[in-house]
């Protein structure tokens, strides 16, 4: 029939997978630098050893909070247990912790400090979206991230999130 099985490493006629790897390989080469740059400017104003000290207190210093003792201390309805238990995750996740490691009176600005850019809004409505298969309607969006909200601690933004996810 004139087909040909493929070898092991051998890529079909007109694949462009092999450009798309020199492209990855030459944008890496290309950013690298930029990255060392980064990382020196974070090690001189201090911000890297105050993420690594933080993080060490969050994780090492303290015991770690089962989702059970965090859903308690919160109060939350079984009914609202995932959006509770996801919140936490998305937290965990875009700040490099485990979610154990995230307690309800924890200041949000330390969580808004340990995120690289800062506090990325859409970064966390988009890991929430996925956690939970759900799309969060954009105009409730500013109940969440209100300009007064950007004080207070963990559990208080946990509980505007579970509130708007409730449809409430």
């Amino acid at each position: 029939t004139g087909l040909r099985p493929l070898v092991d490493g051998a890529k079909p006629p007109g694949s462009s997978v092999g450009r798309e790897v020199r492209w990855i390989r030459l944008l890496n080469a290309l950013f690298f630098p930029l990255y060392l740059l980064m990382r020196l400017v974070e090690e001189i104003s201090g911000e890297g050893r105050w993420y690594r000290r933080r993080k060490h207190e969050m994780v090492e210093g303290r015991p770690p909070l089962a989702d059970d003792e965090f859903l308690r201390l919160m109060r939350a309805s079984e009914a609202d247990a995932p959006a509770w238990i996801a919140v936490r995750r998305v937290m965990g996740e875009s700040c490099g912790l485990p979610s154990e490691a995230i307690h309800p009176q924890d200041p949000l600005a330390d969580f808004w400090r340990m995120q690289w850019v800062g506090p990325d809004m859409l970064d966390i409505i988009f890991r929430m979206e996925m956690a939970l298969g759900a799309k969060i309607a954009r105009g409730s969006i500013d109940e969440v991230f209100c300009v007064d909200c950007w004080e207070g601690d963990f559990g208080q933004l946990a509980a505007r999130f579970v509130k708007v996810l409730r449809g409430g």
